[in-house]
């Protein structure tokens, strides 16, 4: 029995860190009003609506504005550990506050609604969540995922057949670049840049990743110079285990959130730190 603990303002499920569990595996979701610990097994019992619904399954993400009244039996005192089979975690004093915290939301408010922040159409954001999307589909069509990024520019071949590539997030810079200059390319178009090395995949060409990188493309002129890209729902997998040992069903879920715009926005590097903080990332969710 592994135990997996999140934060989120409020009651959120994420498919990348609870589809990657076995059935008895413990997450927690801690928030404001207390923490809600669960399996996978009471989630997928107790939450079916959840897992149907398009935003779980296509972005990864359902939060709750208000707590449905069947999740309050999975809700204990914060800080504390329910009694299933686990040892109660040590504690750690709240050393920001709710104030601050307030204060931070507030600031992610006021970004999300700066006239400085890019306004990225609807019709865009769609066209690239369909095209991630089908993508996946695509078996022909090589995964990308950030992970082990001394090997990136490298793909390995999956035990399923598929191909992956490793990069660090300058595939994801990329993608963004694109969205922001309402590029629509092909899926068609998409193979055929990634066959012809068109696709950056490294943030710097260094001597020993020209030498070993399949796809060799440094970032250069495709930055976003000025900004700092950043993602809504973590992208990491977890794990240690290396690229061929990972299921590819958690690979294509990797790629979904670490790919799809949906789930990314930008900050202007001088505040680019506030990208790492949940309670201003939260406000960043499109609505």
């Amino acid at each position: 029995m592994s135990y997996t603990e999140y934060s989120c303002s409020r009651l959120t499920f994420k498919a990348c860190i609870i589809e990657s569990l076995k059935e008895n595996d413990v997450f927690c979701i801690k928030t404001p009003v207390g923490s809600f610990q669960m399996t996978k097994g009471d989630f997928y019992k107790s939450f079916p609506n959840v897992i149907q619904t398009k935003s779980y399954r296509e972005q990864g993400v359902y939060s709750y504005t208000k707590t449905p009244q069947k999740a309050n039996k999975y809700l204990f005192e914060r800080n504390e550990t329910k009694n299933i089979g686990l040892k109660p975690k040590q504690t750690t004093p709240d050393l920001v506050g709710d104030n601050i915290r307030r204060k931070i939301k507030e600031i992610g408010q006021l970004w999300r609604s700066s006239e400085f922040n890019p306004k990225i159409s609807k019709e865009t954001l769609d066209y690239w969540n369909k095209i991630i999307n089908d993508w996946v589909d695509a078996k022909d069509m090589p995964l990308i995922v950030r992970k082990d990024i001394k090997f990136r520019g490298q793909s390995f071949i999956h035990p399923t057949g598929r191909e992956i590539i490793v990069s660090d997030n300058t595939f994801a810079i990329w993608v963004y670049g694109q969205v922001m200059k309402q590029h629509t390319p092909t899926l068609k178009e998409i193979k055929e840049m990634l066959q012809n090395n068109m696709i950056p995949m490294l943030f710097m060409r260094t001597k020993d990743g020209k030498q070993k990188a399949k796809y060799s493309k440094p970032l250069g002129t495709d930055a976003l110079q000025g900004w700092k890209l950043c993602h809504i729902e973590p992208i990491g997998f977890n794990s240690s285990k290396s690229i061929n040992e990972i299921d590819i069903h958690s690979i294509e879920e990797h790629f979904r959130k670490y790919a799809n715009p949906y789930n990314m926005f930008v900050l202007p590097k001088e505040i680019g730190d506030l990208g790492e903080i949940q309670v201003f990332i939260d406000e960043q969710r499109r609505k």
